[in-house]
């Protein structure tokens, strides 16, 4: 095996780990956790392909703790279109010679708190139509404004010290997708 397949494994499973404990460990507090800010920032570092896998991870073994079910997989859905949403966003800034800057990044990470809350609710519309999820995204609008806003402070104190130090390991090993 590549010694960058090797390193990449590694670094998937040490935020993996960081993502899995605050999941498990902040249980108490609904929807604030750092897992959505991680997931930007490793696609910002490491390319699409790193941040999915990540969420991936982090979804299924976390889920094994707090509860498996349909709901791991819209879940994983979520991250994956925010993964994907992130790198469409870096392609463009990239398009028009633009680097992410930390505060609009975190307003970014804000909004795919709510992005991340409609994409789960689709397991609502496919259960019950759209009158369920209407009303099921609705109910847990507050637990997404707590998402949101979770992101916003985390992207805020995870960006700088992330880029700080897996930037040196993201041009080592070149897992970035150019």
């Amino acid at each position: 095996m590549h010694s960058s397949k090797v390193k990449e494994i590694s670094l998937i499973g040490i935020l993996a780990a960081v993502n899995i404990a605050s999941r498990i460990y902040l249980q108490a507090l609904p929807n604030i956790k750092p897992v959505t800010s991680i997931i930007i920032i490793s696609v910002m570092l490491f390319g699409l392909g790193f941040g999915v896998k990540l969420s991936i991870v982090t979804t299924v073994v976390s889920n094994l703790f707090l509860g498996m079910g349909t709901w791991t997989f819209f879940q994983i859905l979520a991250w994956v279109v925010i993964c994907l949403i992130t790198q469409v966003l870096l392609d463009f800034l990239k398009k028009i010679h633009k680097e992410p800057k930390l505060f609009p990044m975190a307003i970014f990470s804000f909004l795919m708190g709510y992005v991340f809350g409609i994409v789960v609710s689709l397991e609502q519309l496919m259960l019950g139509g759209p009158s369920l999820y209407i009303v099921y995204y609705m109910a847990g609008l507050l637990f997404d404004t707590f998402h949101a806003v979770g992101n916003f402070c985390f992207y805020l104190i995870c960006a700088p010290i992330l880029m700080k130090v897996l930037k040196k390991e993201s041009e080592r090993i070149r897992l970035k997708q150019d």
